[in-house]
């Protein structure tokens, strides 16, 4: 543009970002306004055009109208009321990719082996921890633990208790099997004939973690464990451990599921006008369909295949339909009964978490239950085959939480 000023509202796309910005250039009143949901309020700048023509660039308010008014060596108005669109956009897709942030119990066995100052022998313990995520690596854990050594002198036990807090680091949260680093600190009381005490205890280790089921995985690590003796035991300054341990980590409650991504809104489509010379005025078309696998399957021919993993996913060991599938499968419906030249083989699939067996039978269940909603809801038997893959054939990989959730499919192979 020449003799003017530009001043234009830019809406990122929520999925890369949860901001929007003006941006006003060419002109002496140059600047740039962004927002972000971490405020209330904007600011704008205003200034006098070359010729006196008045530009103005303002927004007004996060929740409610965004208005920007340009005037380039004219009248030219332009109002965009995007923001709040972003802004639940932005929403939705975060809260679809939140991480399971349950907590979770860590049952153990340990084995110490004890520093040589103590006089006492190797031998066994317990221990059990309360742990949460609190990012994408780190997790947070309180530890109690607890041993009872045999002294050299046959005088009786040596009693280490201990409580503390650990943090642990994963290397690959999402993988099946992932090495991770811990360090703790807390407080360990020593217990032996004659004596006994609280002190200082640190710890320091590495481990891994192997995913049994989405609930329960394995985990086993070594720790160097420090102590400030604080019973005084055997005239020593501090003690040196080495605990080698192995148990499980089971999360407590249901993960929460991945929220659906949200969905353009469909413009709806104009009646036409009759014909002049027509003695009725023409029918309007048929509804615009809202999901591209109705879509697909409108336009499909024998051979292909419409995969349904939106809205007709399936919760973990489960065949049972989720309530945001009536969409998908109605408007399937609606094409199936508008194209009765067609018929289809509705094939179930599973991720590859339990039994190969049982992961068979599941697939098979989960193939039946939209064979089921079709009949239910007008298509004929005559039209429809079920058949199940189990998890033999995935879609995606099954070494991330997000790939094994896609792999829960239904397919409609066109024949």
């Amino acid at each position: 543009m020449r003799g003017g000023r530009t001043c234009a509202l830019a809406c990122i796309d929520p999925a890369e970002s949860d901001s929007c910005s003006i941006n006003s250039r060419n002109g002496p009143g140059a600047g740039v306004f962004r927002t972000s949901p971490s405020r209330s309020y904007a600011r704008g700048r205003a200034s006098q055009a070359p010729g006196g023509g008045r530009k103005v660039c303002a927004s007004r308010g996060l929740v409610g109208v965004f208005r920007v008014t340009t005037s380039i060596e004219g009248e030219k108005r332009m109002r965009i009321r995007t923001l709040p669109v972003c802004l639940a956009l932005a929403a939705a897709v975060v809260q679809a990719h939140a991480a399971d942030d349950r907590f979770y119990l860590a049952p153990s066995v340990n084995y110490t082996f004890a520093d040589s100052d103590r006089q006492a022998d190797d031998d066994w313990g317990l221990g059990l921890a309360l742990g949460k995520p609190v990012s994408r690596h780190w997790n947070l854990e309180l530890a109690l633990s607890g041993a009872s050594l045999n002294m050299d002198s046959g005088g009786g036990e040596y009693d280490l208790i201990g409580l503390g807090v650990d943090a642990v680091y994963l290397v690959n949260r999402d993988a099946d099997f992932t090495p991770y680093g811990v360090v703790g600190v807390g407080a360990l009381r020593t217990d032996i004939p004659g004596s006994d005490d609280v002190g200082v205890a640190a710890s320091a280790g590495v481990g891994v973690l192997k995913r049994l089921t989405e609930n329960v995985a394995l985990r086993a690590d070594a720790r160097y464990r420090w102590d400030d003796n604080a019973a005084d035991a055997f005239n020593e300054d501090n003690f040196g451990d080495w605990i080698v341990g192995v148990g499980l980590t089971i999360a407590l409650g249901k993960s929460a599921q991945a929220a659906p991504a949200p969905q353009a809104a469909v413009e709806p489509v104009p009646a036409p006008e009759p014909a002049p010379a027509a003695p009725e005025p023409a029918a309007a078309p048929a509804p615009a369909l809202q999901t591209e696998q109705a879509a697909q399957l409108e336009r499909s021919q024998a051979g292909d295949v419409v995969v349904l993993p939106e809205g007709v996913n399936f919760a973990f060991d489960s065949a049972e339909l989720r309530p945001d599938a009536v969409t998908v499968l109605d408007e399937a419906v609606t094409v199936l009964n508008r194209r009765t030249d067609i018929k289809v083989d509705v094939v179930g699939h599973t991720c590859n978490i339990g039994p190969e067996a049982y992961n068979q039978g599941l697939s098979e269940r989960r193939a039946k239950s939209v064979y089921d909603y079709f009949i239910d809801n007008g298509v004929a038997a005559d039209r429809l085959t079920t058949q199940g893959y189990g998890e033999t054939r995935p879609a995606y990989s099954n070494d991330t939480r997000e790939g094994r959730e896609k792999n829960r499919r239904v397919e409609l192979h066109v024949k």
